[in-house]
């Protein structure tokens, strides 16, 4: 059933696949750390897909799920909320990027705190916890130098809001700089895209943005946004600009 799935997507236009190796917090199950796949059936999607030509995320809140994905082979672990230190040694060795989505889990803890009724209570619990524990979870990460990728799981929150993602992961105590390579080269890398985007540097797409302020020292301008180029052309205050 593993392997058809995986067929299926792909067949269907899908270059990724995504796994939700543990329970979550916004669905109805009592608790988001329980693993969802045995280790066989993830080793068959991580092959099935690695076949076909595509990676392989986990979301995971629960360490035991996170672990198994992690030997399976998956590219990254998305959210990574109880990880623990032997599975962030696991992930080093395996090469397995971490995506810490800091923005959703605040978002979904804020909610749970300041908005009343806006979750049912069994997952108003687990939101409540969340924000916190996936931050510290980072900074660990961060510390023991597992693979760091930006990500944010849009849509938990308004669209336009990612550019907090960097001021949270500034705050779990990763250098700026670190933070902007991760959302632009390791990003790319892990997308398996960083031979066209991630950089800038001859034969590559020209995407950038320019912003009010320089972000190596204030991380905040990454959400004051000049203008966006996308491979070559401007958009200013939402508009394309055109050469005269």
């Amino acid at each position: 059933a593993c392997r058809t799935a995986v067929r299926n997507q792909v067949k269907r236009g899908a270059d990724l696949i995504k796994v939700t190796a543990t329970g979550g917090v916004l669905s109805l199950a009592r608790d988001g750390r329980l693993p969802h796949y045995a280790e066989d059936e993830l080793e068959t999607i991580v092959r099935t897909a690695r076949d076909l030509g595509v990676n392989v995320a986990a979301h995971a809140h629960g360490d035991e799920g996170m672990r198994r994905a992690v030997a399976a082979g998956v590219a990254s672990i998305e959210h990574g909320t109880f990880m623990s230190d032997t599975t962030m040694a696991l992930m080093k060795k395996m090469g397995t990027w971490y995506v810490p989505t800091l923005t959703a889990g605040q978002a979904v803890t804020d909610s749970a705190l300041y908005a009343r009724g806006f979750f049912p209570e069994v997952v108003r619990v687990k939101a409540i916890e969340i924000g916190p524990k996936i931050a510290e979870t980072l900074g660990r990460a961060y510390r023991q130098g597992v693979k760091i990728a930006f990500g944010t799981d849009a849509g938990v929150f308004p669209h336009g809001k990612n550019a907090l993602e960097f001021k949270y992961m500034a705050r779990a105590g990763m250098k700026n700089t670190d933070i902007l390579r991760s959302a632009t080269l390791d990003a790319a890398t892990l997308l398996r895209m960083d031979n066209t985007i991630g950089t800038i540097e001859p034969g590559k797409l020209a995407d950038l943005i320019a912003t009010d302020g320089d972000p190596l020292s204030d991380i905040d301008a990454m959400q004051r946004i000049v203008f966006v180029m996308k491979d070559g052309k401007v958009v200013r205050n939402g508009k394309l600009e055109t050469g005269n």
